[in-house]
């Protein structure tokens, strides 16, 4: 097992952590199979585990479970933190453990998961995975600086009027002519329609203290957040300073708080690489419930978001409407 223990030095782990006893370190496939592990989770792993052939993580790791874990993945390539909470580690043969932890998914498809027996180990682990995030945000930020400038090569050559070309978002006017169109297709065809609404926290902030120039850039970089989480048939929407709505079709409830909870927790962790300071956002989510017209779930999904700012900020708030069941662990109004 040994060769198991070394093989965590090929993902940039010191030996300091390799050996550490404080921090449990596990690097698992996309099958969940253990591929290394340091000398703290390898204790915990039954003898007839530690064998040559990578052993499931599954039968160890009972909560959260590894396939919601792995259903969080947005980004293929890039390490980035996915859980952090509590992680109920047990096995048939040994005493159960629960113990505050993080998983962060890693490249090719992998999971990091670490859980802390104290926090000066747990903050080795962030400091080198922060160390290897910022090389791979650099990445993505250039990406996403020539992916916006091919979007306004394409603006010069005859780009709709409903676009607002600063954010690559559509304009008010454009939802309220989908918004109508998509209510009237949920009426007729009874599905489902969800409305999310994302609104940055203290935004003003940003412009007094960095300069105009760099809120713009938080809000095409938001505005990239919320494309790269929308799915065809979606419509993303700027509307007013530094709010937005996206229009999900063919959504339920829950999907959407899930998703609008994913946008947020990724744009926290994003902005810890920033050079903006914090960034963060509140949520509201609705969806349209029988005989609700476009307006009235507007007006939901905009309590919903006051509740959030009034709550604290940079959280998820569900409407709830009559007979309709509110998705777990958000709140609701």
């Amino acid at each position: 097992m040994n060769d198991v223990i070394l093989s965590l030095e090929g993902i940039g782990l010191s030996r300091f952590l390799q050996e550490l006893d404080s921090v449990m370190i596990a690097l698992l496939d996309e099958n969940s199979r253990i591929l290394a592990a340091n000398r703290s989770f390898l204790r915990l792993m039954p003898p007839s585990a530690r064998g040559g052939q990578p052993w499931d993580a599954r039968t160890l790791l009972i909560s959260p479970q590894l396939e919601d874990v792995q259903a969080l993945v947005p980004y293929q390539g890039r390490a980035l933190l996915l859980y952090r909470g509590m992680l109920h580690i047990a096995h048939a043969d040994r005493k159960n453990h629960f113990l505050q932890g993080h998983i962060y998914h890693w490249p090719q498809g992998r999971l990091l998961v670490a859980a802390e027996c104290d926090v000066e180990g747990l903050e080795a682990l962030g400091t080198t995975v922060l160390q290897l995030n910022t090389e791979l945000a650099k990445i993505q930020r250039q990406w996403s600086r020539a992916n916006r400038e091919s979007r306004r090569s394409e603006a010069k050559l005859g780009k709709p009027t409903h676009c607002d070309s600063s954010t690559e978002t559509e304009k008010r006017r454009r939802l309220e002519e989908v918004l109508a169109a998509e209510v009237e297709r949920s009426r007729r065809q009874r599905h489902p329609l969800c409305l999310l609404i994302a609104d940055l926290d203290h935004f003003g902030q940003i412009n007094e203290r960095w300069g105009c120039a760099a809120g713009a850039e938080v809000l095409r970089d938001f505005a990239a957040l919320l494309h790269e989480h929308s799915q065809q048939g979606d419509l993303v929407v700027r509307s007013g300073g530094k709010r937005f709505i996206v229009l999900l079709p063919e959504t339920l409830l829950e999907p959407a708080v899930v998703d609008a909870e994913r946008i947020r927790q990724q744009l926290e962790w994003r902005s810890i690489l920033s050079l903006h300071g914090p960034v963060t956002a509140s949520f509201g989510v609705a969806m349209r419930v029988e005989g609700e017209g476009a307006e009235e779930l507007l007006r939901r999904a905009e309590q919903a978001l006051y509740r959030s700012k009034r709550e604290g900020r940079n959280r998820v708030t569900q409407s709830i409407a009559s007979g309709q069941i509110a998705a777990p662990n958000v709140s609701s109004c």
